[in-house]
């Protein structure tokens, strides 16, 4: 089945140019896009401070922290299966764009979107996360579309992306990725020009609203 829907997929851009196209697009540069968009989403600030809520910020700060654990994942996965990519191995396909022969399970694309995707959910941010949605599926859809992925590797970087979300989502992490986020905020607002720094930064109290201790959090046991 995975080279069948690989086959499907893969001959279907070949033979439709502006569907080609399409996924030359999404599979280079889509993701780029995302990461991008959440980036300036937490950077974004006006003459009266952040353009977001503080609670926005904060699921935007744990997007791109669930898009590390991700891809560090992919990286550790890659080490202990390296699955040769379709190119590779199979003696019919087309090749739209240009990659390496390097380890094609899972999908390192599909695990960082989705992480921002699963991130986004957990937040509440229904809009922000149905629109992520649609654009990771877009995303993992062209990376076989264009003969770089099997079908089970963008599956198998779905799995990855999601589990990395509910690490970073996890109730017990909330004071540590809040404490960071506001550190990563402090830092930030000083480098700002002084026109555009905000007078006072509201805590988010979580990721879903959950209340938290405030403060730096105490690593270790207390004796």
């Amino acid at each position: 089945m995975d080279t069948s829907i690989y086959h499907a997929l893969n001959n279907f851009a070949f033979e439709h140019k502006a569907v080609g196209d399409i996924a030359k697009f999404f599979a280079q540069y889509a993701v780029f896009l995302l990461v991008g968009a959440v980036a300036v989403a937490w950077l974004a600030v006006g003459r009266e401070g952040f353009l977001i809520s503080a609670q926005g910020r904060l699921a935007a700060f744990g997007a791109g922290i669930a898009t590390i654990l991700a891809l560090l994942s992919v990286k550790v996965i890659n080490t202990v299966w390296d699955r040769p990519r379709p190119f590779v191995v199979l003696h019919e396909f087309h090749k739209l764009i240009p990659h390496p022969a390097d380890a094609s399970f899972p999908s390192d694309h599909a695990s960082g979107s989705f992480a921002i995707v699963g991130v986004l959910a957990l937040a509440g941010k229904r809009t922000a996360a149905i629109a992520a949605l649609i654009w990771a599926i877009l995303i993992g859809v062209a990376r076989v579309m264009v003969g770089i992925h099997w079908p089970s590797d963008i599956v198998g970087g779905i799995g990855v992306g999601l589990i990395s979300a509910l690490a970073v989502c996890a109730p017990r992490l909330q004071p540590y990725l809040d404490w960071a986020n506001n550190l990563a905020t402090s830092l930030y607002v000083r480098v700002l020009p002084p026109s555009l720094r905000p007078r006072s930064v509201p805590a988010a109290g979580g990721l879903g609203g959950r209340a938290l201790p405030t403060g730096r959090p105490q690593f270790g046991r207390h004796r």
